[in-house]
């Protein structure tokens, strides 16, 4: 009958990748009354991260904000609630979800990130840069945030810019593939293909 008990129990099957036997655990512990008033709003959490694993977005939408109406102020569960409406590309939900994300946790860089791909989804340009510089001010080798500033950059006719972002993503982030193939793309495009070449064969 311990909320607590369960909710640890699901957290250690969530680590192993274990769904159903963490989703049951997590159900069970936000029927029992908790000791600590964390435990019910992780448990809320958590089962919106499975249902987001799972590919029921809907459904962790629904478990994001019965956590944050249980805990308002709930940073992760808002970040959470933004990137699920991100995915289902409900833009203005989105924004403003990890607006206030970010909001209460201003030196978040997952925060930041996301914000700007929601402000890069609504074209604006402006914010979508300022977002993408303080993910990366917070975390310099974040490798998305470095790639998807360099296409920022070529959507708004940067390209020594862009260029310089993709090849410090790829100094940085040598695993990372995004920035070599669109490093690659800008050669092509560019009708010198010897480089894309050399990129691509760096990558392979």
């Amino acid at each position: 009958t311990s909320a607590e008990a369960r909710y640890g129990l699901g957290s250690v099957y969530l680590k192993q990748e274990k769904n159903t036997e963490s989703r049951a655990s997590f159900e069970q512990a936000t029927k029992l009354n908790a000791n600590y008033p964390d435990t019910l709003p992780n448990a809320w959490n958590n089962l919106g991260l499975l249902a987001t694993r799972e590919g029921r977005t809907d459904q962790a939408i629904v478990s994001f904000q019965e956590a944050l109406r249980q805990s308002p102020g709930y940073w992760i569960a808002l970040e959470n609630l933004g990137n699920a409406y991100r995915q289902q590309r409900r833009w203005d939900a989105a924004r403003d979800a990890l607006q206030r994300a970010v909001d209460a946790r201003p030196r978040e860089p997952e925060a930041n990130y996301s914000l700007a791909m929601v402000f890069a989804q609504m074209d604006d340009t402006v914010r979508a840069y300022e977002y993408l510089q303080k993910a990366l001010q917070l975390r310099p080798t974040y490798p998305e945030a470095l790639n998807n500033l360099g296409i920022l950059y070529l959507r708004t006719r940067r390209r020594d810019e862009a260029v310089a972002k993709f090849e410090e993503c790829i100094r940085v982030a040598p695993e990372f593939d995004q920035s070599y193939l669109n490093l690659a793309r800008v050669y092509s495009l560019e009708g010198n293909p010897d480089k894309a070449h050399a990129v691509l064969s760096d990558l392979l």
